[in-house]
């Protein structure tokens, strides 16, 4: 083969060497990236936040096991939730609570209540859960009016949860509150309030 045809020959090789390798490289590059499984960093970052902030009001009402008064109970309270698994959550939850005692002297009772709680059913955004805790509470006079102002604040309930945007959810609910001193001061000073309400709120998160 003549000398020019030769050179020919091998620039016509390496022109075509150079224009494939940048569309193999254009073709690997338009491959979908494998997907992320594991417990990679990355897969972590699309794990939502479980926190959540509540604010909640209620009224409750005595409604058995009698005192020398029916108290009436009304007041807010503000909780911090985490949510540890997908049906359960524990949260803290700060009341403060007016105790209507007339003809007695009325009082404020702020209490600090642990909650447990479990999701026991959900259609679409809607969420059914079962909750219960229980705290200290000092008020600011003897509540009932015979007993101390130290007391135990135990509540049990169930609830509603309906999501209204990304970040915040209605709360509505029935609880049922006890309150007394467990007998720390002498079972002839441990009268008791036995209350039924609702409550309604939301949820930040």
């Amino acid at each position: 083969m003549a000398r020019g045809k030769r050179e020919f020959v091998v620039v016509m090789v390496l022109a075509l060497t150079l224009s494939a390798a940048p569309q193999s490289a254009t073709a690997e590059s338009t491959e979908d990236p494998p997907p992320v499984t594991g417990s990679s960093p990355a897969a972590d970052a699309v794990v939502a936040q479980p926190w959540a902030v509540e604010v909640t009001g209620g009224f409750f009402l005595e409604s058995w096991d009698m005192n020398q008064f029916r108290e009436q109970l009304l007041g807010g309270a503000v909780s911090l939730y985490r949510q540890v698994s997908p049906r359960w959550a524990l949260g803290v939850e700060t009341h403060m609570l007016h105790v209507n005692q007339t003809p007695a002297r009325n009082v404020f009772m702020p209490a600090l209540c642990m909650m447990v709680r479990w999701s026991a059913l959900e259609r679409g955004q809607t969420s059914v859960f079962v909750e219960g805790g229980a705290g200290p509470a000092y008020a600011s006079h003897r509540v009932p009016d015979h007993g101390t102002q130290f007391n135990i604040v135990a509540q049990t309930g169930v609830g509603l949860s309906r999501q209204l945007t990304s970040r915040v959810d209605m709360l509505r609910g029935a609880r049922w509150v006890h309150v007394s001193n467990n007998g720390l001061d002498g079972s002839w000073r441990n009268p008791d309030i036995q209350a039924l309400g609702l409550y309604l709120g939301w949820r930040l998160h």
